[in-house]
């Protein structure tokens, strides 16, 4: 770039360069977590990962649990608008609910699963991380759960709605966690084909799950 343009280049405000700062840290702190995992990600790492200094770190974020969760957030924000824009191309015919189904598969094969991941099992043993992942994932949760209901359509005035959608969530969490492990996923296909089956049945004749005991 030539000098004229540099100097006609507008400078950027300490707003706009605080907000970089942290898009980078944020940036980095996901690639370690999803790279070398929750134990091995250092503060240290992540700033040089981001090109930045420790103390430009912590001047944005003093420890790893703030950094680590605030970076989750600003993942979890960016997962539910796809997953939205994604929602709203589907079908309005019978056809949507068997796409929304795979959705919220889907959205368990995302990155912010894996990362999440790494933070409960490290929390487990951490109160302070734990106590800020709760915070968080209760935050993220009903954020998810609202998204759901938006593009459920008329499925969701159902009174049993919000416990189909926490069966549907536990189930795909589950197929999930087992496919860290186990990559061959016929088994779990089958048993998902299967719960669309149980669940547009019900749906379709108007019956609910069994009352709590």
């Amino acid at each position: 770039m030539s000098q004229a343009a540099l100097a006609h280049r507008p400078r950027r405000s300490q707003e706009e360069r605080s907000a970089e700062t942290r898009q980078r840290l944020l940036d980095a702190t996901l690639a370690c977590l999803m790279d070398v995992g929750y134990a091995r990600t250092t503060t240290t790492l992540i700033a040089g990962r981001a090109g930045l200094s420790r103390g430009a770190q912590v001047h944005h974020f003093p420890k790893k649990a703030d950094l680590v969760v605030s970076a989750m957030a600003h993942l979890a924000t960016r997962t539910a608008e796809s997953l939205r824009r994604r929602a709203e191309a589907l079908p309005s015919n019978g056809d949507r609910l068997d796409g929304l189904l795979d959705l919220i598969v889907e959205s368990f094969s995302e990155p912010i699963f894996h990362a999440a991941l790494e933070l409960w099992v490290a929390a487990r043993t951490d109160p302070e991380l734990h106590a800020s992942v709760y915070a968080f994932e209760r935050s993220a949760g009903r954020g998810m759960q609202r998204l759901w209901r938006e593009v459920a359509g008329e499925a969701a005035s159902r009174p049993d709605f919000e416990a189909l959608l926490e069966l549907t969530l536990h189930l795909a969490r589950g197929m999930a966690l087992q496919g860290v492990l186990r990559r061959d996923d016929r088994a779990r296909r089958r048993v998902f084909r299967l719960w669309k089956e149980m669940l547009a049945g019900m749906l379709r004749d108007g019956a609910a799950p069994p009352p709590k005991p």
